[in-house]
C-alpha cells in the first residue's frame, strides 16, 4: 500500500469522529505534498570537490531529488550509484543547446537515461537569440525540433528563465512570445527570483502556460538595494502562497527545485541550502 492509500484508509476510518468535511481537508492538503529538489549549483564548491559526499549531505537536509548543472567530470554510472546510496533522484539537468544538436544528442540522452533523467533543460546561450522576433521564431523551431528527437527516446526538453528572457518583442515578453511557438511538451522552467528580478511577473507568466511548469525554481528575490535571502526568509519579497497555489492549480508543477545563489556574504552555503529548506517546512510545503 502505497502512503497516499494508507493515509486514506487511516482517515476514512477516523471518519465518524471527526466528520466528512476535516477528511476532506486532510486529503486535499496531501495532494499538495510537491516534492523538493536542489540544483546543485547552489552547492558547487562542494560538489566540484566530492560530489558523491554532497549528494549524502543534500539527502539529510531532506531533499528527494536533484537538478545537475554538470558532472564535474565523474561518468554517469558512478553518479547513478551514489545517487542510490544517497536515496536521491535525478529529476533534470541544465546544459547548453550544443549538448542537443546532431552529434550529442544521443550521447547526452544516454549519459541522462543512465541517471534516470528523463528533462533535459536548456539554461543558457539564448536570451539574445529570443529578443527579436526573428531570432524568436528560428529559436522556438529549433526547440520544436530537438523536442521531436527527445520525445522518441522517452525524454523532454525544457528551457529556464533568467532575468533577460523578458524583454518586450511585440508587446509581449520574450518569453510569453517563445512557448507560444512551441510544443506544449517543451517544459517552460520558472525561476521565481530571476523573473521579478527582470521586472516581469512570474505569477501571471505560469498562469498563462497552463500544464508546461512541471519544474520550477524557487529562488528568492530582495528588496533593491538589499542583502541576498533565502527562500521564504528575511529579505525575500515574493508571495510564495500565491506562487504555490498558482503553480498547483494552473501550472502543472511535479517539481519544486531550489536554487540558492547568494544568501549571505561568505555564507556556508550547505547551510543556506538547508535554511532554504526548513523555511519550505514553515510555508507549510513539506
Amino acid at each position: 500500500m502505497d502512503r497516499r492509500s494508507f493515509l486514506k484508509a487511516g482517515l476514512c476510518a477516523a471518519y465518524g469522529a471527526f466528520g466528512a468535511a476535516n477528511v476532506t481537508a486532510a486529503l486535499a492538503d496531501e495532494k499538495k505534498k510537491i516534492p523538493i529538489a536542489l540544483q546543485v549549483y547552489s552547492v558547487r564548491d562542494y560538489a566540484s570537490k566530492d560530489l558523491r559526499g554532497t549528494l549524502k549531505e543534500i539527502a539529510k537536509i531532506g531533499y528527494k531529488g536533484v537538478e545537475f548543472a554538470g558532472y564535474y567530470g565523474h561518468d554517469a554510472k558512478d553518479v547513478r550509484k551514489w545517487l542510490d546510496e544517497a536515496g536521491l533522484e535525478a529529476i533534470s539537468t541544465h546544459l547548453g543547446v550544443p549538448a542537443l544538436l546532431e552529434g550529442q544528442f544521443d550521447k547526452t540522452a544516454e549519459f541522462e537515461k543512465t541517471l534516470g533523467n528523463k528533462r533535459l533543460i536548456v539554461a543558457s546561450g539564448l536570451s539574445a537569440s529570443c529578443a527579436t522576433d526573428a531570432g524568436n521564431q528560428m529559436t522556438a523551431y529549433l526547440f520544436n525540433e530537438i523536442a521531436y528527437k527527445a520525445e522518441k527516446v522517452g525524454m523532454q526538453i525544457g528551457f529556464h528563465a533568467h532575468f533577460n528572457d523578458f524583454t518586450d518583442v511585440n508587446g509581449k515578453t520574450a518569453w510569453e512570445l517563445f512557448f507560444s511557438r512551441t510544443r506544449e511538451d517543451i517544459i517552460a522552467q520558472m525561476d521565481v527570483g530571476n523573473c521579478m528580478h527582470g521586472g516581469a511577473d512570474p505569477y501571471d507568466l505560469v498562469a498563462k502556460l497552463p500544464g508546461r511548469g512541471k519544474l520550477m525554481h524557487v529562488k528568492a528575490e530582495n528588496e533593491k538595494g538589499k542583502s541576498g535571502a533565502c527562500v521564504g526568509g528575511k529579505g525575500d519579497i515574493v508571495d510564495w502562497d500565491k506562487m504555490f497555489n498558482i503553480a498547483e492549480t494552473v501550472g502543472g508543477i511535479e517539481w519544486y527545485i531550489i536554487e540558492q545563489e547568494d544568501c549571505r556574504k561568505d555564507s556556508n552555503l550547505m547551510e543556506a541550502v538547508a535554511e532554504c529548506y526548513e523555511n519550505m517546512k514553515k510555508m507549510g510545503k513539506v
